[in-house]
């Protein structure tokens, strides 16, 4: 239970710097992919990190030219 409390956490950390670093610096999805890539590679290294960078180049399966984040 306190191992999903944890997880529960960093999923919430892990959105809130998302929205700081798209609505407030500006970043696009490749700036945000990078950013997320390089903190993996470090002492933040996780399964969650690592995935949220990868989604960041995800495109949109019914629209090619939009992200799917920003779908």
């Amino acid at each position: 239970m306190v191992h999903n409390g944890i997880e529960y956490g960093d999923m919430q950390l892990i959105s809130e710097i998302y929205d700081l670093l798209k609505n407030v610096g500006g970043l696009d999805n490749q700036e945000l992919h990078k950013v997320f890539a390089e903190w993996n590679q470090g002492e933040l290294k996780s399964f969650l990190i690592e995935i949220t960078a990868r989604l960041m180049t995800k495109r949109d399966d019914k629209d090619k030219n939009n992200y799917l984040l920003d779908s």
